[in-house]
């Protein structure tokens, strides 16, 4: 198992996953790592769930928008918009699929790393922004870990730990490769297979080289009006078919 496939918030958009499997394979993948999010903003939470539990998983986690899901996280929480895609997805989704949502935490230590959806600190809420080092800072702290693959902020980023013990972070573009150095400690953020809110409108993904000790960051462009079709046949806000486009 030389190469993982790391993904998050795939936000029950079942075009764009469909897309970045696809661009998965081209790299051989030994398995996958997803950082939670699973559910929510789009039309498809169903087939989006049978198809990531398809996968040969190391290691997935829930999100706050699964976690809500199944009443284990407060809807109160989010925005209106949210909540109420939220609603609709715990009424869409069957008791077996409902039961595996439960059945996920938002924090996992595998072989691969640590895995949560927010930070180590919170692991499904808390945000760790490219430019908020002192969280990441929090993070490190809490727990100890080489590697942690994080999501929530959809944004494609890495925070690097030094052996002097100072803290950097930076938004990564499409197909950055960073090396993983011996010493060292990173936080490691795919970006959003679902709702990118980066600017681009594809899909994100990181490949992660075990042997090579590295990680690419990589995009996957998918019939975006396919997934709005989706969602306004869906009877759901129509912002969240809008933004898709935009990656915002």
């Amino acid at each position: 198992m030389a190469r993982l496939i790391v993904i998050s918030d795939v936000h029950a958009n079942l075009q764009a996953l469909e897309a970045v499997l696809a661009a998965a394979g081209d790299h051989d993948p030994g398995g996958f790592v997803v950082c939670g999010d699973l559910v929510g903003y789009g039309a498809d939470p169903g087939p989006v769930l049978e198809r990531l539990f398809e996968l040969p998983l190391r290691s997935m986690v829930a999100g706050n928008h699964d976690l809500a899901a199944v009443g284990r996280f407060p809807v109160e929480w989010f925005n209106d918009i949210a909540a109420e895609a939220l609603r609709w997805t715990a009424d869409q989704l069957p008791p077996h699929l409902l039961d595996a949502l439960r059945g996920l935490e938002a924090s996992e230590r595998s072989t691969e790393g640590l895995v949560v959806h927010g930070s180590v600190v919170e692991p499904a809420s808390e945000y760790l922004m490219p430019e908020e080092s002192q969280a990441a800072t929090r993070s490190f702290d809490a727990e100890g870990f080489d590697r942690c693959f994080f999501g929530h902020t959809h944004v494609p980023t890495v925070f690097i730990r030094s052996p002097d013990g100072t803290v950097g972070g930076r938004a990564m573009r499409e197909g950055e490769r960073l090396d993983l150095e011996p010493g060292s400690r990173y936080l490691l953020n795919p970006g959003s297979v679902g709702q990118p809110r980066d600017g681009s409108p594809r899909a994100a993904f990181l490949v992660v080289d075990t042997e090579a000790a590295s990680a690419e960051w990589r995009r996957a462009a998918y019939p975006v009006e396919e997934a709005q079709a989706r969602i306004r046949s869906a009877g759901l806000p129509r912002v969240l078919a809008d933004r898709l486009a935009l990656g915002r």
